[in-house]
């Protein structure tokens, strides 16, 4: 069994690259798709339900499958493959959380208004959930990127991922990684036109709800990659290179880049 292993929960206001943050993991890539967003994702991919088939073979005609999550019951079953070691993925995204819980509340209530005692199964539900695919990276899987997308949102000038309920303050201290990804605009050096950086915040900040266990990362990663945060703690994954192209030569690794600049204070 390899330490290789990471577990991530991203969050970030719409737009901010969440989940092309998620696909650049290691392939091949299961992105759990809540928010209907992995058909914007550029790669090869394949459709999953888990409902009905097992996990697609990994024959090197696709890097990424997606499963349209429309009900947690198929999340839950994509769990279960996951779990079983009877998969091919090397990295799990759910996109996002934030919405999947809102389809554990549909499991336990339906469109009616949760009551005082439905809150406490919401959030048996959403800890067994999120802890489960964590403890994926300590199992004796190839998994070696967990990483759970969520919506952000202001708690009393604090920007968190948002959760309802208790769950909100827990799956941040679940994770390997709790990491605010925010987009920056700066003039290209080399034609003047402006573009944008995306960056993760991964240190302390009074601001942002961030934290790292895992050292020597820099507090904002710039342009953040999965793979290359998993290269720069572990080592370069040799197989990694060749799993879609057996003659591709893979490129020089290049260092987890360092932001220049910390997200500014909110303001809302």
């Amino acid at each position: 069994m390899s330490d290789r292993a990471l577990s991530i929960l991203v969050h970030g206001l719409a737009g901010a690259g969440k989940t092309t943050f998620g696909a650049t993991g290691p392939k091949p890539i299961l992105i759990l798709d809540v928010e209907k967003a992995a058909r914007f994702i550029k790669g090869r991919k394949v459709k999953w339900n888990p409902l009905a088939d097992a996990p697609p073979v990994a024959d090197g005609s696709w890097d990424i499958c997606t499963v349209s999550v429309d009900s947690f019951d198929k999340a839950l079953k994509a769990y279960e493959y996951l779990k079983s070691g009877r998969h091919p993925f090397k990295t799990v995204v759910v996109d996002s959380i934030s919405e999947l819980q809102s389809k554990a509340v549909e499991k336990i209530k339906g469109r009616q208004q949760l009551q005082t005692q439905d809150w406490g199964k919401l959030l048996s539900a959403m800890s067994f959930f999120c802890r489960d695919l964590r403890d994926l990276t300590d199992d004796e899987n190839i998994i070696e990127a967990v990483i759970i997308t969520a919506m952000s949102r202001d708690y009393d000038g604090i920007i968190k991922p948002y959760l309802q309920g208790q769950i909100a303050s827990q799956v941040p201290y679940w994770m390997d990684i709790t990491g605010y990804l925010y987009v920056t605009q700066a003039p290209d050096p080399a034609t003047g036109e402006i573009k944008d950086t995306r960056n993760l915040l991964i240190g302390n900040h009074p601001n942002y709800e961030a934290k790292s266990r895992v050292p020597g990362l820099p507090t904002v990663i710039g342009d953040p990659d999965v793979s290359r945060m998993l290269n720069e703690i572990f080592g370069e994954d040799v197989a990694q290179q060749s799993f879609a192209d057996p003659t591709h030569v893979a490129p020089v690794e290049q260092p987890v880049p360092v932001a220049s600049g910390m997200p500014e204070k909110p303001s809302i």
